[in-house]
């Protein structure tokens, strides 16, 4: 008995992914990108380009036409959602409990919703088993009925986790820049602000760091907040400026006492050190743009 060897299809172009700042090259590498990322899916991978690239560099004509048909309901959902004024929610599809039920099966009312654009994909590849393409869809309902500001942060969230901070930044500040109190409330927004400093923190960008924790503080005043801002302020304060700032915010010294300690031993951290040497003095936007080099060169294939 013979067999024939299945290789998966190679691209001779890479499709190149924003969020990650990488190339790939097969379906098999963007079914891992869509599991391993599900809160970074967005226009960076729902559009045109992406159906145009199976068709011309993987030369899977049928899920190409699959995808184009989905994207086009997409785009004709979002053009009804812009008309009518449903609101952000109704980007993709309805939202609620049919529409969660909706997307684990790939459509809402005969539209379009994330999940049934990026199913295809898994199955053309054959990429999940049948449990985990029902967990994956479990996911995609419950993240396709979020408003686009909490996709957005849900996205920032995970960026900081991967510790790509200055991605992550460049997304809270999306948030934060349209910002709407009355629709989520000082809670959400004193949470964005409080990843945002941490984000900055990651970037060795100590006192704007302290400035969003104080910001996040303001709105809600959390004792893991302000340890967060005592935390950041003697990695960018003077000896005598961090006294008198602990005065004026009136520290408690037990927990002032135990942020530095705290801070002794990370600063006695090698790579702590070492990073912060490197980066000490130099602009943000420098330091920003040397971080993104060096993580695109970290993931490029």
């Amino acid at each position: 008995m013979s067999y024939d060897l299945c290789l998966p299809q190679q691209a001779n172009q890479p499709y190149y992914i924003e969020n990650i700042r990488t190339g790939i090259y097969s379906l098999e590498e963007l079914c891992f990108y869509l599991y391993n990322n599900i809160s970074l899916i967005d226009e960076s991978i729902i559009n045109e380009k992406l159906c145009d690239w199976i068709r011309d560099e993987l030369h899977l004509t049928r899920l190409y036409r699959q995808l184009y048909e989905q994207l086009e309901k997409i785009e004709a959902a979002r053009e009804r959602t812009t008309h009518t004024g449903t609101g952000s929610s109704a980007r993709y599809a309805a939202t609620g409990p049919r529409a969660q039920e909706g997307a684990r099966r790939g459509t809402v009312q005969g539209e379009a919703t994330v999940a049934s654009f990026v199913l295809p994909i898994f199955r053309e590849a054959g990429y999940l088993n049948g449990q985990e393409m029902r967990d994956y869809q479990e996911q995609m309902a419950k993240l396709e009925v979020q408003s686009d500001e909490m996709k957005q942060k849900l996205r920032g969230d995970y960026l900081v986790r991967e510790k790509m901070y200055a991605r992550a930044a460049g997304v809270y500040g999306q948030i934060l820049k349209k910002r709407n109190p009355g629709k989520l409330g000082s809670q959400f927004y004193a949470a964005v602000w409080s990843n945002l400093g941490t984000a900055y923190a990651g970037l060795f960008q100590f006192e704007e760091a302290a400035k969003c924790f104080l910001e996040s503080y303001q709105l809600m005043k959390t004792k893991e907040t302000f340890r967060k801002y005592v935390s950041a302020l003697p990695l960018f304060l003077s000896e005598e400026e961090y006294q008198l700032r602990l005065v004026e915010i009136k520290a408690d010294e037990y927990l002032v006492k135990t942020i530095q300690e705290y801070n002794a031993k990370l600063c006695q951290n090698p790579e702590f050190l070492e990073r912060k040497e490197r980066m000490a003095g130099r602009p943000a936007g420098e330091v920003l743009e040397e971080l993104k080099e060096q993580y695109e060169r970290s993931t490029r294939t």
